[in-house]
């Protein structure tokens, strides 16, 4: 198994994709984002032939959970990416010359999830799809 990879306090931008490509303004998410955990998985494929079998590598598989605090005021962030494909860039520590970016969906707003219970900190675990390979991009 790889380790994963953990962002902690990212600043976290969405952008709306459509047709795969990314329209309008970058949304800010990183108040609500306090992790991300990125994980690859590597599997394997079997493979027999005349002289025996062997395992080869196959596609890397991604998962990412992003852990959430929700922030009452920024929930209008969320509402118009709701059912959106978008494109989400992760820029480590605030080093902004560099950052990861994949694509996924937002299927629910954030800010509506998490315990409502009283005393309750608005904080849980949102496991995202990634409908894309996790690239790093270097900023000009």
């Amino acid at each position: 198994m790889v380790a994963p990879i953990i962002i902690r306090n990212p600043v976290a931008t969405l952008t709306e994709l459509v047709g795969g490509t990314p329209t309008g303004t970058p949304v800010d998410v990183s108040d609500d984002v306090a992790k991300v955990e990125l994980t690859p998985t590597i599997p394997t494929v079997t493979v027999t032939t005349f002289s025996g079998k062997y395992q080869q590598s196959d596609a890397v598989e991604w998962a990412a959970t992003a852990s959430i605090v929700v922030n009452e005021d920024t929930s209008d962030n969320w509402t118009p990416l709701v059912g959106s494909a978008v494109r989400v860039a992760l820029y480590d520590r605030g080093d902004l010359t560099w950052y990861r970016q994949f694509d996924t969906e937002v299927q629910i707003n954030p800010a509506l999830g998490g315990p409502t219970g009283p005393g309750a900190a608005r904080a849980y675990d949102l496991t995202l799809p990634v409908l894309s390979d996790v690239t790093i991009v270097t900023t000009p």
